[in-house]
């Protein structure tokens, strides 16, 4: 009898062999061009867009990326900034994706918690998502639509044009990028690095829209640019939907244009000096140096370490520790075509800068002299190579580096960089020393503080925001908008709510040695993350010197009774480990990363740096004298000298969340004495409410071997205690506080709600108040920013509520011209939020928006440590983690609109003024 084959058999046969036929036509349009290290490079052959993928299906999370080989280098007079502006407007709408049709690419990723943003600078723009890896189709239908279709409309320029140059504005408030701007502006006088990305001023104002139009047509096409993919996919169902969205897209129709502008030769070294408001001084040196792609970059890397790197290297010994400047870094740029090597220290106004000039050349001259160890070499690379694979934690890192990779002109270097770092020898630092500094090809800068009004970065932020922000601009500043993890219920931002879905199989906890010990085992390759913190909250009465536990952790680094401060430094660079301590009005609170091969011999310094810190007597008075320097620099910022009128106008002298004024702070630090600190450490430095997480490649039995080994006999610390306070809702007022010659200003709104954490309504309240000002899509940046183009930020949200009972806030910045407006039309969003509430469909979004980010956080170890860690603080169960999401979802639109009315009262508020304005609000003559 002859067999039949059922129909449906053969019509399931027949589909799978179409599909197959299909799927091999598709995938026939890839060609693959190299493989390396796991980083996999393919043509999409018929439009000659480039692809980069780096596949990793450990978490639900993917990052799609679009780099374009066009920067601030490819503009003249008359577009500079167009790079920049169009990164803007790239966000502004296509025709499926925009505003009017309530698709804006901002809402559309927003919904489900995406990571969002882009940046500009010299040699490339790159845009991003990191998204659930369930939506990955969406992000990249976003990338393709957009790079043709924009719609690129005149009324979106102009209010986006405001936007841009209030980012200039605040750019020009502080020092550093000012100093850094006249720098590349002077060492670069024919090349297209001269000019900074953000642009300048009159063609920020002025571009017209024909100009931004034929450079958007010029350079947005599928062969320029680079599609990175990387986390949570599929290759055969993403080539399909790339296939899908831009095989819709021909290659450009001309050449892409390059610059071939060659900076002339230099014939002598230059100077310039910039006078401008400020409480320090700052000499910057730069020397010309080669592309990311010449030999010689890895020694110049290695060689800016050991200049500017860390307790070791040689301008912290020469000038830090002697106390002639409060700081000293050096930097080596790793442009495409040239850069810059950057030498910069800053000081107190009062010492003669010519002097100070004199000696870094006369230091700069001694390294070129007699060179750098090989076993310093040795301890800076390895240092390198370990930051290297601490820093890949998450998709959107390594999407980051990739694209300066891309910019740099060969992505392979990601893998091969560390290979060539560790070839470097003493005789290639000696000799690109003295190839590279020479005088004649010097640009020296001078900030001259005319008077009081700077910055209010540390010198540990002034330093690596110079080094690895200078010239970067972003769509918007992930600083201004919590663009990173943030606490589990804690302070759940708009962006991203890093943390772990756990179930109790998923994670182990023991008391060992004392310490409150949880580990989560993650899909993380080598290398864990650990997040520790012991309470201090009864430290605090209002009587004791409140600088004492800033001063204590910042000891800690100062070395051991065991290893001198040098030693002690050198012992965790070696393994490219960086730990920090800090406090604030609540706890001491410790982190670090380290490869998982390191961890018995990290947790043992970490143990020696808590249990016997050094406390001498020269390293305080040392300290003392920096902080000084730099709590200084806030005497004229408007947003810390704004934000403390604030606290002040809000609780009582005394309260946790009370601030004292800069000129208090300073008289603290003076009165601070080192037998306070011992006191203060000899009390609460101890296992007592110590809890310690750690996540990613971690093995239990390692790690309780180490802490029992390291941290046995600890003894001390406090149990964890709250105090009531009693505050009332102040009267409505307004303060002024007037900072001459500062071009942006910053609004503070507040009000007590006295809400703790632990309270029902905290979450009703805290879901209403990110839907009117919580990241991208929050009504205050739709609305004041995205159509009113008066600021390039605003939000609110509410702070200071962990133990005791918070705060809420609004902030924007405007550029005095266009304060008064601003605040209106702030105070126009409030007041309709506040009286209509908030929608259903608002309420949906924004669950949706708070879930999805916090399932992104499964992408980086650092979040989920610091996650787990602000729950168990808080006496809650680590698989807390799987109820917050269903806390979330059970919130009602009643529940969130009584939360609003029961804890703000508009008759109120408190609005702080801060900046270049008069007493009555007008922007100052």
């Amino acid at each position: 009898m002859k067999y039949k084959f059922p129909i449906k058999a053969l019509f399931v046969l027949f589909v799978a062999i179409l599909s197959q036929s299909v799927i091999g036509q598709i995938n026939s349009k890839f060609e693959k061009i190299k493989t390396l290290e796991g980083v996999e490079e393919y043509l999409y052959t018929p439009n000659g867009l480039k692809i980069l993928l780096v596949q990793d299906n450990a978490a639900p999370v993917v990052t799609v990326q679009m780099v374009y080989n066009v920067g601030s280098k490819y503009e003249v007079p008359g577009n500079t900034g167009s790079t920049h502006l169009l990164e803007h407007l790239m966000f502004k709408g296509t025709e499926k994706f925009n505003k009017s049709k309530g698709t804006s690419i901002d809402t559309e990723l927003t919904r489900y918690g995406a990571q969002m943003n882009a940046t500009t600078w010299n040699d490339r723009t790159n845009y991003y998502e990191t998204i659930p890896s369930d939506k990955i189709e969406l992000a990249l239908e976003i990338e393709a639509d957009r790079m043709r279709n924009l719609l690129l409309l005149k009324e979106d320029k102009e209010a986006e044009m405001t936007v841009v140059r209030n980012e200039f504005e605040r750019g020009e408030n502080n020092p550093h990028s000012l100093l850094s701007k006249e720098i590349w502006a002077t060492a670069y006088m024919a090349h297209g690095y001269h000019h900074s990305t953000i642009g300048w001023k009159s063609d920020i104002e002025n571009m017209p829209m024909k100009v931004l139009r034929d450079f958007y047509d010029t350079y947005y096409w599928p062969n320029n640019a680079w599609l990175t993919v990387v986390g949570d996919f599929q290759k055969e169902s993403l080539f399909k939907m790339v296939d899908t969205y831009f095989g819709k897209i021909s290659k450009s129709g001309h050449e892409i244009p390059q610059p071939y502008t060659e900076e002339p030769p230099q014939n002598g070294p230059r100077k310039i000096i910039v006078k401008k408001p400020g409480e320090t001084s700052v000499i910057s040196v730069a020397y010309k140096i080669p592309g990311a792609l010449d030999a010689d970059i890895p020694a110049l890397v290695v060689l800016a370490e050991a200049l500017g790197s860390g307790p070791s290297s040689v301008l912290n010994k020469e000038f830090v520790d002697t106390g002639l400047t409060y700081y000293a870094f050096a930097s080596a740029s790793q442009f495409a075509e040239n850069g810059l090597f950057t030498i910069s220290v800053g000081f107190d106004p009062s010492k003669n800068a010519e002097e100070m000039n004199s000696k870094l050349l006369e230091t700069v001259e001694k390294v070129k002299k007699e060179g750098v160890n090989q076993a310093d070499i040795d301890r800076i690379v390895a240092n390198l190579n370990a930051q290297t694979i601490l820093g890949r934690d998450g998709s959107g890192s390594i999407a980051s580096e990739l694209t300066e990779y891309i910019a740099g002109g060969d992505w392979t270097e990601y893998i091969n960089e560390s290979k060539k770092l560790s070839k470097v020898t003493a005789a290639d630092v000696a000799r690109v020393a003295n190839k590279y500094l020479v005088k004649d090809q010097s640009t020296t800068g001078y900030f001259i503080p005319k008077k009081s009004g700077s910055n209010s970065e540390t010198a540990e932020e002034a330093a690596k925001r110079q080094v690895e922000m200078d010239g970067k601009y972003f769509f918007r500043n992930p600083k201004m908008f919590g663009n990173g993890s943030t606490a589990v219920n804690s302070e759940l931002d708009d962006e991203i709510l890093s943390g772990n879905i756990l179930s109790n199989d998923e994670f182990h906890r023991k008391n060992v040695a004392g310490i409150d010990v949880i580990t989560k085992k993650t899909g993380a390759k080598g290398f864990i993350t650990v997040a520790a913190s012991f309470p201090i909250t009864n430290f605090y009465d209002g009587k004791v010197n409140e600088m004492v536990p800033t001063l204590t952790t910042a000891m800690l680094s100062k070395g051991t009774t065991k290893n001198d401060k040098i030693q002690f430094s050198q012992k965790l660079e070696k393994l490219g480990v960086d730990i920090y301590v800090s406090s604030d009005h609540d706890n001491v609170t410790i982190s670090f990363q380290c490869l998982s091969k390191d961890l018995d011999t990290v947790v043992s310094l970490l143990a020696e740096e808590l249990r016997y810190p050094l406390f001498d007597q020269k390293e305080f008075d040392l300290l003392k004298t920096q902080f000084i320097g730099n709590m200084q620099n806030g005497l004229s910022d408007p947003g810390t000298r704004g934000k403390i009128a604030l606290s002040q106008a809000l609780y009582p002298a005394g309260h946790p969340n009370y601030s004292k004024s800069i000129e208090d702070v300073i008289a603290d630090i003076k009165n601070a004495k080192l037998e306070d600190l011992k006191a203060f450490h000899q009390k609460f430095f101890g296992p007592a409410d110590m809890h310690l997480v750690a996540v990613g490649d971690v093995n239990d039995k390692d790690l309780y071997k180490a802490i029992d080994k390291s941290f046995e006999n600890w003894k001390g610390g406090v149990k964890r205690t709250l105090k009531k306070y009693e505050v009332q809702k102040g009267d409505t007022r307004t303060q002024i506080v007037t900072i001459p010659e500062k071009p942006s200003a910053e609004l503070y709104i507040g009000q007590y709600t006295g809400i703790q954490r632990m309270d029902k309504d905290y979450l009703p309240f805290y879901v209403g108040n990110s839907i009117l000002g919580g990241g991208f899509s929050g009504r205050l940046m739709l609305t004041v920013r995205d159509e009113q183009g008066l600021t390039y930020g605003i939000y609110s949200r509410h702070d200071g509520q962990t133990y005791t009972g918070g705060y809420w806030l609004i902030n924007a910045s405007f550029a005095p011209e266009l304060f008064a407006k601003g605040k209106k039309a702030t105070l126009v969003e409030l007041e309709k939020w506040y009286k209509n509430g908030i929608t259903a469909e608002e309420l949906k979004d924004k669950k949706s928006n708070l879930i999805g980010s916090f399932k992104i956080g499964l992408a980086t170890t650092s979040g989920m440590a610091r996650n787990i860690l602000s729950v168990v603080e808080r006496g809650e169960d680590p698989d807390y983690i799987n109820q917050y999401p269903k806390d979330l979802e059970a919130i009602t639109v009643d529940q969130v609109n009584a939360a609003i009315k029961k804890y703000l009262d508009l008759d109120k508020l408190i609005i702080i003024e801060s900046g270049s304005l008069d007493q009555n609000g007008e922007p100052l003559k």
